[in-house]
């Protein structure tokens, strides 16, 4: 009798992870569809092979991890015990004398690996693929700089800098007859031609350098055209490849966030950023263990009249979730209200949330306000199909 309880909480354990994984990688594909869409023209444009989207793929995960991990483990909890309870296992288990509580320790387990699984996602793995994603795309930025230059064609890659060269040395890749239109600054447009040339990439600052020698630089000053010779002129030109932006809050660990935010004034936008951004990496590890829990009591509702109401509960929890901690993130950064106690709110409420369906679904006392939305859709929806009957020629 000792060891049922360890064979009972392996089974529980073992049904919830086939639809934690199965969710996850849905989610996950969802997210990253729509996290790739923005990314596409610079995927594109830098003729990204399949290795480096390989690697891209995998730096983009812990920014969705970190949302798709909660939600992929409410879902298991619920799609399991909704299982259970559909093949009669759980009146099974409620006719042995295990009740809801005596079954709630490996869904506490569970909840705290998955709620430690999203805290190491978003602490750790987070800003090392966001710095990792950026030096990615500015390697391939580099290559395709370095490798588009060609002899008698014009270059692409360097923005609005438009280059001619004439002659590429096989050697040192160096340059002979080189023809340049700068157009970044539309209202100063410069051309410049050189004897020589050659570009040298830094990818730890983010520049293409180029250098020409023994040339001129025109340009039109009003009415006037103005040319100046020179024998070395130097050009910095940004490596940003299109769709990649700067580093950012993300790309900072836990203490570099609180570092930053020190340096601050207290009511400086960007010091309620970070803070934000801090707390937010705390508060969905916690948020992941209250749906893991909360799942458990949705998986119950609806059992009785042979409703499968878990499953659009458990979405509309996350979304009620998700909305809760956007409304707190948007009203900390204007102010209204201090950074802890807002971001930590929504953690608070399904805290009270889970608490309260959880009692309720121990001592199998029912949920009227739940009966009565059920009740309410069903007269709607045969009101709607009288009226369309009615309404049929």
């Amino acid at each position: 009798m000792k060891r049922t309880p360890w064979l009972l909480y392996t089974y529980l354990l073992t049904e919830m992870l086939a639809p934690f994984f199965a969710a996850l990688l849905v989610i996950n594909a969802i997210l990253f569809l729509g996290r790739l869409v923005p990314l596409l023209d610079g995927i594109f444009g830098l003729g990204v092979g399949l290795g480096d989207f390989a690697r891209l793929c995998l730096y983009i995960s812990p920014s969705l991890l970190r949302f798709s991990v909660p939600m992929a483990a409410m879902m298991a909890v619920i799609i399991a015990f909704t299982r259970m309870g559909n093949d009669l296992e759980i009146m099974a288990l409620k006719a042995s004398g295990i009740g809801l509580v005596k079954i709630l320790p490996p869904v506490i387990f569970f909840g705290l690996i998955t709620g430690l699984m999203t805290l190491g996602v978003a602490t750790s793995l987070l800003p090392r693929g966001t710095v990792a994603m950026h030096q990615l795309m500015l390697h391939l930025a580099t290559e395709r700089i370095e490798q588009g230059v060609q002899e008698k064609a014009f270059s692409e890659g360097l923005g609005n800098v438009v280059l001619y060269v004439e002659e590429v040395s096989a050697d040192d890749r160096g340059w002979r007859g080189v023809y340049l239109s700068d157009l970044r600054d539309p209202a100063n447009p410069l051309t410049i031609a050189a004897r020589s040339g050659a570009l040298r990439a830094e990818p730890a600052e983010g520049l293409a350098i180029l250098t020409l020698a023994d040339g001129s630089l025109h340009r039109a000053v009003g009415d006037k055209t103005q040319t100046i010779h020179f024998q070395r002129y130097t050009l910095d030109l940004p490596l940003q490849p299109p769709a990649m932006g700067q580093l950012g809050r993300s790309s900072m660990t836990q203490p570099e966030l609180l570092a930053r935010a020190a340096t601050l004034a207290p009511d400086h936008p960007q010091r309620l950023r970070l803070l934000i951004e801090y707390h937010q990496r705390l508060v969905l590890p916690l948020g992941c263990f209250l749906l893991s829990i909360l799942g458990l009591s949705l998986s119950q509702i609806g059992q009785s009249s042979r409703l499968a109401l878990g499953v659009p509960l458990g979405l509309a929890s996350f979304i009620g979730y998700y909305v809760l901690l956007t409304v707190a993130k948007s009203l900390s950064e204007n102010g209204q209200i201090p950074v802890v106690p807002a971001m930590w709110a929504p953690n608070l409420v399904f805290l009270l949330l889970t608490i309260h369906l959880l009692r309720r679904s121990a001592l199998e006392l029912g949920n009227p306000w739940l009966d009565r939305v059920i009740a309410g859709g069903r007269d709607t929806f045969a009101r709607l199909r009288q009226w369309g009957g009615k309404t049929e020629p």
